[in-house]
């Protein structure tokens, strides 16, 4: 990537987020304030203007005049309805969903897969944010074919026509690192194909850079929001998600755990899930095929009926609680992108996405066992004796 690109994702990233913080640190004081001061058409206004807007108002609120002003803020805190309020956040909250989504699907690589983790932590984030950033579990704008198929060709030096009978053009779904095609192999066998985009690892290794700098300085603008630990094991694991055969030996790994290769003998254990079986080509790392998963559509679980919801969500469980537990070894990207249901009844789930693995120590999987077990005890005794106090 030339430095020109690098330098503009930059600066996009790090304006938007003084845009967001700053719309924030305002709107904490707006619903004070006569509504037409500050809380207007902020969605209107181009990000420039908008930015100089926030900085000037931030700055006048921040400060205030001989420290008089706070004191005003405080008496008008007591004559605001607060429904008002809820509904200006929800605004606020609604309007900055946008703006990330759209920088996020504009710049892809790592940030994609920040939204991805982030629409599963409806526990973290508002209701506005977990609707909008879902978008990026596999619907993102797809690559080009001329691009997808340089990219085999140039990673397996063989021409398209030399490798495959039909090379299906759409993709089934688009992600953050790759996106994957149906094809026929020349054996005709069916298979999926993963492709990673094109220059991805450089984007990713600076997408990282760029995290971390903003997760200091909202550290040091606002200390209770610490998020380094979180952003240190980012920038530790990301890395291992663009090594193909990283992820081909982790979903042999967990297949094998998980008995998927052992249905027909019923003295070996295993979980009702199926895994891909993967198929290399050569020693080249940037692709890899997978079979079985073309048995299956991508169906959400309002698609079926249930109870064949439940059976599934049951199995999902299950699947990881052995993965957890029983071989501490376990797939730490389960985004609801990840899951497919077999189309043909038995609805089976499918775990795809090995890229991104953790492995624990056996004091590690006891300690995690007693406290879910623990958890559950107190979950019991509350619901029987809804008024103790455990």
């Amino acid at each position: 990537m030339a430095w020109g690109n690098i330098y503009r994702r930059r600066m996009k990233v790090f304006s938007l987020a003084i845009v967001i913080y700053l719309d924030y640190k305002v709107h904490s004081f707006a619903w004070f304030l006569p509504y037409k001061v500050l809380v207007f058409r902020l969605h209107s206004v181009p990000e420039e203007l908008l930015f100089c807007f926030l900085f000037l108002t931030s700055f006048f609120v921040a400060n205030g005049v001989s420290g008089l002003y706070p004191k005003a803020l405080q008496q008008r805190e007591k004559w605001t309805n607060k429904s008002k309020r809820a509904t200006l956040w929800e605004k606020a909250h609604q309007r900055n969903a946008k703006r990330v989504l759209r920088l996020m699907i504009e710049l892809e690589g790592l940030w994609v897969k920040l939204g991805q983790y982030l629409s599963t932590r409806a526990d973290v984030l508002p209701d506005a944010y977990i609707r909008l950033l879902k978008q990026l579990q596999d619907s993102l704008p797809p690559r080009r074919l001329e691009e997808v198929c340089r990219s085999i060709q140039k990673e397996l030096g063989m021409s398209m026509d030399d490798l495959f009978l039909n090379f299906v053009e759409l993709p089934l779904a688009t992600a953050s690192i790759a996106q994957v095609h149906r094809a026929t192999l020349r054996d005709g066998q069916e298979v999926v194909v993963k492709v990673q985009h094109e220059g991805i690892k450089t984007v990713i290794l600076e997408d990282l850079k760029n995290a971390k700098s903003i997760v200091d300085w909202i550290a040091w603008a606002e200390p209770q929001y610490d998020f380094n630990p979180m952003i240190d094991e980012w920038c530790k694991e990301a890395p291992k998600e663009l090594d193909f055969n990283h992820e081909a030996e982790n979903t042999r790994t967990v297949s094998r755990n998980l008995g998927c290769r052992n249905r027909r003998n019923d003295n070996m254990p295993c979980v009702d899930v199926l895994i891909p079986e993967v198929i290399q080509i050569g020693s080249f790392w940037r692709w890899w095929v997978a079979v079985e998963i073309v048995q299956a559509v991508m169906q959400w679980f309002d698609d079926v009926a249930v109870f064949v919801a439940l059976v599934l969500v049951e199995e999902i469980t299950r699947a990881y609680a052995h993965q957890i537990y029983v071989d501490g070894f376990f797939n730490g990207d389960p985004h609801p992108g990840n899951f497919l249901v077999s189309k043909e009844p038995p609805y089976t789930p499918i775990l795809l996405d090995f890229g991104l693995t953790k492995l624990l120590s056996s004091s590690m999987k006891q300690a995690l066992a007693k406290m879910f077990l623990a958890s559950a005890e107190v979950c019991a005794i509350s619901l029987t004796f809804p008024d103790s106090k455990g």
